[in-house]
């Protein structure tokens, strides 16, 4: 049987689908099978089981050369689940439930990325860029010359606390769905952590952040995946980076307002941050009507008082710091020790 898998959407909503995709493959070995994947199919290389079924559909010929004589096509479409809207079940639950048509979950497998040595040395560059641009040893707006290797440094932090669908405004940087970060927390977040951490920002020149790092080029997203496998911590919000994470397993903290952790995140392994607002479920692709009228009503979910923002940042860091005691909220001084090269065993 030839059957075509089409996955759409963001980058973290298809990184979510690779452990169904891999447990099709594992449950249907005579099959005749691909992965069709709009402008994601790079992050898939590397995956032995996928790599070579997995093409973007734009591509010319994909049509006539693998559609065409399709005995199925499956279209897995999340948002419109049930168990999903009803923040039941994880988006890689969800795909697995319209994949492989089972409730049963358990032989699910995690998800992964494969990275190669060459992209893992090109992170190590642009993280030494990043430690000798704090230490003051000549990072400028061009980027940094030939560095050396720096055996003693601050702990680094991966930090995306915007999605794409925030966008500037008079008051600052501004998200309507509100799956990124405030842009007050996300700013005391950065200026905190940055006193004691080297803070690499994973969205691009930030106007008034000043604290963090931004590189002069832009790493491509497998870079920034080799970027945060190498990173001793990561910090987002509802966006690709912490998929990204979870897959190369960097441990992170994750703040959640407009979308619900059991649906977009990973509660059983990341640090979640949220206040005490309720939730509305909101029916992203179900409704637009109603998921614009549940974004007003999770307007409240993004909002933290100056000492719970305090008091997260205080956890955050307790939890950098491997979960040592932390006694202020917004300092703690980072031990200088030897980084081991997480991937260069």
């Amino acid at each position: 049987m030839k059957t075509i898998i089409n996955i759409d959407g963001g980058l973290g909503r298809c990184l979510t689908a690779i452990p169904a995709l891999l447990k099709f493959g594992k449950n249907n070995p005579d099959d005749d099978w691909y992965v069709m994947i709009p402008g994601w199919d790079f992050m898939f290389w590397g995956i032995e089981e996928l790599q070579q079924r997995t093409f973007n559909p734009e591509t010319k010929g994909m049509f006539e050369n693998y559609y065409w004589d399709a005995d199925r096509v499956i279209a897995p479409e999340p948002y419109k689940l049930p168990a999903f809207y009803r923040n039941e079940i994880s988006l890689a639950e969800a795909f697995d439930e319209l994949i492989n048509e089972t409730t049963d979950h358990s032989d699910l497998p995690d998800m992964t990325l494969e990275l190669t040595i060459d992209e893992m040395l090109n992170a190590k560059s642009f993280i030494n860029q990043a430690i000798q641009g704090v230490s003051g040893e000549g990072c400028g707006t061009t980027g940094c010359g030939p560095q050396k290797p720096i055996e003693n440094h601050k702990k680094v932090i991966v930090y995306q606390p915007f999605g794409s669908t925030a966008t500037h405004s008079e008051l600052g940087i501004y998200d309507r769905s509100m799956r990124s970060i405030s842009h007050v927390f996300a700013n005391e977040i950065a200026k905190a952590l940055s006193k004691d951490y080297i803070v690499i920002n994973m969205n691009g020149p930030l106007t008034g952040f000043d604290s963090v790092v931004n590189f002069s080029q832009d790493p491509d997203l497998r870079t920034w995946a080799a970027i945060i496998q190498q990173a001793d911590y990561f910090i987002g919000c509802d966006s690709c980076g912490q998929h990204i994470a979870n897959a190369v397993g960097t441990p992170a903290s994750v703040v959640v307002a407009g979308t619900h952790e059991v649906n977009i995140s990973y509660p059983e392994k990341f640090h979640i941050i949220k206040n005490d607002a309720k939730y509305y479920p909101n029916p992203m692709r179900v409704s637009m009507m109603n998921s614009t009228l549940a974004d007003k009503l999770n307007q409240k979910r993004g909002v933290f008082t100056e000492e719970e923002q305090k008091s997260h940042i205080k956890e955050i860091i307790r939890r950098i710091e491997g979960g040592k005691k932390v006694t202020d909220a917004v300092t703690v001084k980072a031990k200088k020790e030897k980084k081991s090269e997480k991937g260069f065993s």
